[in-house]
């Protein structure tokens, strides 16, 4: 399998590329596109229809590639894997059931691989991750590989996931691969350092947090980050958090599992998470990052690699928006870092929430994480 990444700030600028691209002879048949909001999917889709190239897209905050970062550009990965070892789903979830759209989508990737990987993008950060991840799982079983992040920008919370000739905000987009074909090796490493003592949510309600240690959520907040709590100057009704502080959730046995409060409402002293709030759940604060944070992502793509992937055709990458918000120049850093150890086409795009595998459990959702894939054909 041959891959060739290519990034522009416009659609015309992806057309001469890909046209370099072909130029040799090379014929891909996937591309994964991660686009800003502000370029027109259908066209862009219809540039890569024209060579015959299936798509697995999803507008971003922010895109990269080996060749850096993109705030408002596009990035396409593209690849000539076999068309019988991949299949492309995009599910509307509608106002049914996650789980039950989830499943369908396990079922499809069962029915069509004895052994089938899932790399997904969901849209509309009010999905339940966790349901998406269950319904999966209880098709496929709970071993599956499933990574990938969710599509959209941090300001509205808003986005799209399409492929050729479909698009939608409300679902996910499933590329399936057949890990009989194609090896994949990946895991979610988050690197923030948790701080203080062991807190538990009391009183919960979807992603809302009511209490925490039976105190109101955002007192608790407030008293540990002060006036960091917030991410921009509106202090009064549904406020914006400022997502550098992580919660550490505690999973047995294992590493922590991180997520980020998004929201808070200061009618009612709630917190919004960006993943289910389970009462009774155990979580510690996270310090502030420092370089110790990028040292730890760019280790574990070097262990996976002396371990379990000596060589690599592409390296597929989910990075959480909180990271690059947190990080600043150090984003990309971490970027360049697990680009050099592969030293292979990469792209991905900063995300709002990663799904991933951490190294010591089964796939979950988290935030403030990266979570990477390296493919190989067998």
């Amino acid at each position: 399998m041959k891959a060739k990444s290519i990034k522009g700030k416009s659609i015309s600028e992806i057309q001469i590329a890909l046209a370099d691209c072909l130029a040799d002879g090379y014929k891909p048949t996937l591309a994964l596109v991660f686009l800003s909001i502000n370029h027109d999917i259908k066209t862009l889709s219809n540039v890569l229809n024209e060579s015959g190239i299936a798509v697995f897209g999803a507008t971003t905050s922010a895109e990269f590639t080996e060749a850096g970062v993109e705030t408002e550009g596009i990035a396409v990965m593209l690849l000539d894997i076999n068309p019988a070892y991949f299949k492309i789903v995009i599910k509307d979830f509608g106002t049914g059931s996650v789980y039950e759209s989830a499943s369908e989508i396990g079922e499809v990737g069962k029915n069509t691989f004895a052994n089938p990987a899932f790399i997904i993008s969901t849209a509309n950060f009010l999905i339940p991750p966790n349901e998406v991840i269950l319904g999966i799982e209880d098709k496929v079983g709970e071993d599956v590989i499933i990574i990938g992040g969710m599509a959209g920008e941090p300001i509205n919370f808003t986005g799209t996931v399409f492929t050729n000739d479909s698009s939608n905000s409300n679902g996910m987009i499933s590329l399936i691969l057949d890990q009989d074909k194609i090896s994949l090796k990946g895991i979610a490493v988050s690197g923030w350092k948790a701080v203080g003592t062991k807190k538990v949510i009391t009183k919960s309600e979807g992603f809302w947090i009511h209490t925490i240690d039976n105190l109101p959520a955002s007192e608790v907040l407030k008293k540990f980050l002060g006036s960091d709590i917030f991410s921009d100057d509106k202090t009064e009704g549904i406020v914006k958090s400022n997502m550098n502080y992580p919660m550490q959730f505690d999973r047995p046995g294992g590493s922590p599992m991180m997520l980020p409060f998004l929201l808070f409402n200061t009618n009612d002293q709630s917190v919004m998470l960006a993943g289910n709030a389970k009462e009774g759940a155990a979580f510690r604060f996270s310090l502030p990052p420092d370089f110790e944070v990028i040292d730890m992502v760019i280790e574990s793509s070097r262990i996976i690699k002396e371990r379990y992937l000596s060589e690599a055709d592409a390296l597929i990458v989910f990075s959480c928006v909180g990271r690059l918000s947190a990080l600043g120049p150090m984003a990309t850093m971490e970027l360049e870092g697990l680009a050099s150890t592969w030293n292979k086409p990469m792209t991905g795009f900063f995300s709002l929430g990663e799904f991933g595998r951490i190294a010591d459990g089964k796939p979950e959702f988290h935030g403030t994480t990266v979570s990477w894939v390296a493919l190989k054909e067998k």
